[in-house]
């Protein structure tokens, strides 16, 4: 580390520096070939937001990539603490790098905004682009600066990246994204209010259906046989409120039909999220595949409160009588950012199925106490695994086996068509996170390497696998797997869980399942620390006794979980 050489520009810029690195750390643990065109963006809207001059621009191009990266991040950090430590003697005035590090609202606005790529720069190239009616010839400013109002899951990463280095609160994050949803939102409703025609016509709607409904209301649509539909609309409605509040200029080009059109875009709302969209690829021979709304306790508040981010929550098995999502109970983890989120349902006959054939298992194998004393045992002395089990219990095997199979099938294919709805960007122009337990948990591995095979990174920020039923020794779906994630994978797992290793007991698999055992993080990715910093496992053995615990007790895993991400 001391090798690295410090010029004086970046000494002088180690905000500026320490962000870039940053950036390159992501980059690194999320397919760096591919991943190179976003970060050389993202250095140069880094540039733009400090206003480098020109001749210490190259000084800042030129920061290390990789472990190098995360290297000179420590030395910027030694460049904060002597300014510090200048500024506090009076021997210099404080520098622009420590004035905007000091202060939360200058961070996170700022960087925030640069991310979204509508920083003061970006937004004077719009207002020029919608004079003269061509908005394509802004994007990307030429392949300079991050496209406007894109919301890449490599930059919000970063922003987590850069507060966890300067001591910031993660909630931070989450707090300044809100904020400036709103005044983003309330630029549109400016547009909107521009327009005699278009005002009459929307206020005719709100008095009709209603101000959120006329937003929010989706339906089903057929495609190819298959229901794909939204309930509440995989998108987020627009809402008033302020955007003078986060110092954001330009407002002239985001009060404009192109403006309103590239918010919508970012939002889910344009094309009207999934109920707008016509996959090209076949329905991935499922029956059922829709979305609908989770309120969380903060939704309860201002239920038009919407963020830049979205979480979607896959269940891997359904109780037949509920009538709400499986998820509804961490609606009231405290902690727990989801942004906008939304349950995924698909072939939920076979999902309830399942749950329905768990229950008979646990209670028939619960009616000998010879049989649950032979388990313990066997539990107890490690010995799960082929021909380690009772005859007595393999006897009950039919119960359940069949269900199983099918459900294995079904989330694979679910997991293909998950990756075909995030390619295509029915969520918005936005990261989202994927949370499932079991066949759920399935679902969105699949749709990891289903995202890895397409290239299409920068889609995911975070995944929370519960529960999973695949091989935590498998190198290359691994790497795979976490490439397709910007910031954070959470593998839980019990090894208290009998029902997952009975359902595995003829399969060599048992031994390495990622639900039973974790991941074998320090083998797969032992030359790549960036990556292996990615990933974390965590036990669950004190929740889950058995596989159907992941649905009974979803809110204090999800405790365990929001504190890792």
């Amino acid at each position: 580390m001391e090798a690295l050489e410090i010029k004086a520009a970046v000494a002088q810029n180690w905000l500026a520096a320490l962000c870039i690195c940053s950036g390159r750390c992501v980059m690194a643990a999320s397919g760096a070939a591919e991943s190179q065109a976003w970060s050389d963006q993202f250095t140069q809207s880094i540039l733009e937001w400090f206003d480098i001059p020109d001749a210490d621009m190259d000084a800042l191009r030129a920061m290390p990539y990789g472990d190098a990266a995360n290297d000179m991040i420590l030395l910027m950090l030694r460049c904060k603490r002597a300014d510090e430590a200048a500024a506090e003697q009076g021997r210099v005035p404080t520098g622009v790098s420590l004035e905007v590090a000091s202060d939360p609202e200058k961070l996170y606005s700022g960087l925030l905004l640069t991310c979204l790529g509508v920083g003061d720069r970006q937004l004077e190239s719009l207002e020029e682009a919608e004079e003269s009616m061509d908005l394509r010839s802004t994007v990307g400013a030429g392949g300079r600066t991050l496209c406007p109002f894109a919301y890449d899951a490599r930059s919000r990463a970063v922003a987590f990246v850069v507060g966890d280095w300067l001591d910031m609160p993660k909630q931070f994050v989450s707090t300044y994204e809100i904020r400036i949803a709103r005044g983003l939102e309330r630029a549109v409703d400016k547009a909107m209010l521009g327009d005699a025609s278009a005002k009459a016509l929307s206020d005719d709607k709100k008095r009709k259906w209603g101000w959120q409904r006329y937003l929010t209301a989706g339906a089903g649509v057929a495609v190819a046989g298959t229901l794909v539909g939204v309930t509440a609309g995989l998108a987020a409605p627009l809402m008033a409120a302020g955007m003078g509040a986060i110092g954001i200029g330009g407002l002239g080009f985001l009060a404009t039909t192109g403006g309103s059109a590239m918010i919508g875009s970012l939002l889910g709302i344009a094309g009207g999220g999934l109920i707008g969209k016509r996959f090209n690829t076949r329905m991935r021979g499922l029956r059922e595949f829709y979305f609908t709304r989770l309120l969380l306790s903060s939704d309860c508040s201002d239920s038009q409160t919407h963020h830049l981010h979205a979480t979607i929550l896959v269940p891997g098995f359904l109780d037949g009588s509920a009538h709400t999502s499986p998820f509804a109970p961490i609606a009231t983890v405290l902690g727990l950012d989801l942004g906008d989120a939304y349950t995924l349902y698909y072939e939920t006959k076979e999902l309830i199925a399942l749950q329905s054939a768990f229950a008979n298992f646990v209670s028939n194998t619960a009616k000998s106490a010879a049989i649950s004393l032979i388990l313990k045992q066997t539990i107890l002395s490690g010995l799960i695994g082929a021909f380690a089990w009772p005859l007595a219990i393999l006897n009950l095997g039919q119960l359940i086996d069949t269900p199983w199979a099918v459900g294995l099938e079904r989330a694979k294919r679910a997991g293909k068509m998950l990756a075909d709805v995030l390619v295509n960007r029915a969520h918005g122009n936005r990261p989202v996170t994927l949370i499932g337990y079991s066949l759920g948990a399935l679902t969105i591995f699949t749709c990891l390497q289903e995202l890895h095979r397409r290239k299409s990174f920068g889609v995911v920020e975070v995944a929370v696998l519960l529960g999973m039923p695949a091989d935590g020794t498998a190198t290359d779906s691994w790497l795979a797997a976490c490439q397709c994630v910007s910031r954070r994978i959470v593998v839980g797992y019990s090894t208290n869980d009998w029902i997952l290793a009975f359902l595995f007991r003829a399969s060599a698999l048992c031994s390495n399942l990622t639900g039973l055992t974790g991941v074998d993080v320090d083998t797969i990715f032992h030359k790549q620390p960036l990556m292996r910093r990615k990933l974390v496992c965590l036990d669950l053995g004190g929740t889950v006794a058995q596989h159907s615990d992941y649905l009974e007790n979803i809110d204090d895993i999800m405790l365990e979980v929001s504190q890792h991400f």
